[in-house]
């Protein structure tokens, strides 16, 4: 059996080409791939597909979802309405990010339906920077991505808690039949934005810095000494 492949006589004395370089990995790849740590950490310590997760856990997690996600939201709906900053993002393409602002307000009705009133709920303190452009775009794509991946969760709670939408389980629907669109949208945005390596850096150390935010806050082990309650 050759252990070799003859070389092709007809390229004799052609000299070989010089190797290409390798394409380096666009914005979404690198957001996936070098997310993947801190994605993970987040869903052990929020583990909300555990078949025993109890109704007691989840409106706990919801609580724990509303003290992260209402202030940021908060803050990112003064900075998208800003002017420009200068970077490749411009006004009008952060104030497109407003209508998704919405989750806390979601997550409030739920935790009403479930008999929690927000007045009371502690508040995430540490969040992720939001100052530039790019920064707004990493803290999205994992508020997004969050929203995308609410779909297996919203179907496990109904079949194991009992919750539909209607009854405390309007957070994880998302933009119920919309949601497949509303992702592609932002994988445009962040592909259309990410015009450098320094914007995709930002990117993606934002989206790694936003989900560490999001583990500290849920995670009960280091949430007291992190956020200071």
């Amino acid at each position: 059996m050759a252990v070799f492949v003859a070389a092709d006589s007809s390229n004799q004395g052609v000299p070989p080409s010089p190797p290409q370089a390798p394409t380096p990995p666009g914005i979404l790849t690198r957001l996936r791939l070098d997310t993947r740590g801190e994605h993970e950490a987040v869903e052990r310590v929020l583990d909300l597909m555990s078949p025993a997760l109890t109704a007691a856990d989840y409106r706990q997690k919801l609580v724990q979802f509303y003290g992260f996600y209402s202030p940021l939201e908060a803050a990112l709906q003064t900075r998208c309405a800003l002017p420009d900053d200068g970077s490749a993002t411009s006004k009008s393409q952060l104030a497109t990010l407003i209508p998704r602002l919405n989750k806390a307000a979601l997550l409030r009705q739920d935790l009403h339906c479930l008999g929690v009133l927000t007045d009371a709920v502690p508040l995430c303190r540490h969040l992720p920077s939001i100052q530039t452009a790019a920064e707004v775009l990493g803290c999205l794509y994992v508020m997004e991505g969050a929203t995308l991946g609410g779909g297996m969760i919203s179907q496990h709670i109904r079949t194991s808690l009992g919750i539909t939408p209607d009854t405390g389980g309007r957070f994880f629907d998302g933009y119920a039949g919309g949601t497949g669109k509303m992702w592609q949208a932002m994988r445009h945005l962040l592909t259309s934005c990410a015009v450098d390596l320094k914007t995709e850096d930002d990117i993606v150390a934002n989206a790694i810095a936003t989900f560490a935010c999001l583990r500290s806050w849920c995670d009960p082990a280091r949430h007291d000494a992190d956020n200071g309650t």
